[in-house]
């Protein structure tokens, strides 16, 4: 059965106890409640709880039984290693390697789709850069930042995956920063604990904020479209970095970026508390890599319900416990 005849009505979801996973599980169960869906994660969920819960770390093989069993039409892989590691050989383990067992294990079990997340970083923060990008743009993550350069390595895995196995509905999402209500992450930390918003050289770079949910209902349009290939996610609006010091009433403070550079090169190294930028993250506040998302809307008819404004300021609301999250 062709992936255009198939229903979604068995969803295996890894990374499901996550920020992106939860909110998948949240709008599917409004828009498709009888659908059934296999979560597989290495944390227990506790809030949204898929049908079936597998505990696995998807740097094993722990996972591909559970997929063959469960015989599932659609596979959304959203695990990966978001919180920067000192362990780059472990931190690939999951980004990387896991990627490439999840693909194999999704080609074996018969699944009709595959949707994966990427990232909007794998553009890159470059001075030479042409923002907002389209999907056809080159890729250039940087390689001093992992999250980035690990997105690109995965979508390399992705290309050529989808081109093995045409009879399999293969797409992506590239968001960019993903907020929803509690939501903490190396970035949030960065912009919520900081007493002044930190301008490299000056450059009032501006940043796009994606809502949880706007995320999920774009991965829900692009799966039941049975689109393929890759798909940015953000709303058209941004918001300079002076005007997200205003909205945290905190002052900008031009500085230059050899210093930022070298600090957080340094606070990294000496595993100092307070701010865990990792190495090659100061690029993407010194450079534009805004993303254009009229592909979602003209190809699927997705419109965003929150701006980038709206989005963010669900992070400067009150917090409650939170979990880690992408920060794109």
């Amino acid at each position: 059965m062709s992936a255009s005849s198939l229903p979604l009505q068995r969803i295996a979801i890894t990374g499901s106890s996550g920020l992106y996973g939860r909110a998948v599980i949240r709008s599917l169960r409004t828009a498709l409640p009888h659908a059934v869906v296999l979560g597989i994660d290495a944390v227990s969920p506790r809030s949204h709880p898929p049908d079936v819960f597998v505990p696995v770390d998807i740097r094993g093989s722990g996972c591909d039984a559970p997929l063959a069993a469960f015989h599932p039409d659609t596979i959304l892989h959203l695990a990966f290693a978001v919180r920067p590691s000192r362990d780059a050989a472990a931190e690939r383990a999951v980004n990387v390697e896991g990627s490439a067992r999840v693909l194999a294990t999704a080609a074996a079990c018969g699944a009709a789709r595959l949707l994966v997340a990427s990232s909007a970083t794998v553009y890159g923060a470059w001075p030479d850069a042409h923002a907002p990008h389209s999907e056809t743009a080159p890729l250039r993550p940087r390689t001093d930042y992992s999250y980035a350069a690990h997105k690109g390595e995965v979508e390399t895995l992705l290309a050529a995956f989808a081109a093995a196995h045409p009879a399999i509905a293969v797409s992506w999402t590239r968001p960019a920063i993903v907020c929803g209500p509690g939501v903490r992450n190396f970035l949030s930390d960065i912009f919520l604990t900081l007493p002044c918003m930190l301008l490299p050289d000056g450059a009032d770079t501006p940043l796009q904020f994606v809502h949880e949910d706007d995320l999920a209902r774009a991965t829900l349009a692009i799966l039941t479209a049975n689109a393929r290939g890759p798909f940015n996610v953000a709303p058209a609006d941004a918001l300079t970095q002076r005007q997200l010091a205003r909205l945290m009433g905190i002052p900008a403070l031009p500085v230059p970026f050899a210093v930022i550079n070298a600090v957080s090169r340094a606070w990294w190294a000496l595993r100092l508390p307070w701010v865990r930028t990792p190495p090659g993250l100061a690029h993407y506040l010194r450079h534009p890599w805004l993303v254009d998302s009229s592909r979602l809307t003209r190809e699927l008819g997705f419109a965003f319900a929150h701006s980038s404004r709206e989005a963010f300021q669900t992070v400067l609301a009150p917090q409650q416990p939170g979990v880690d999250s992408p920060a794109a």
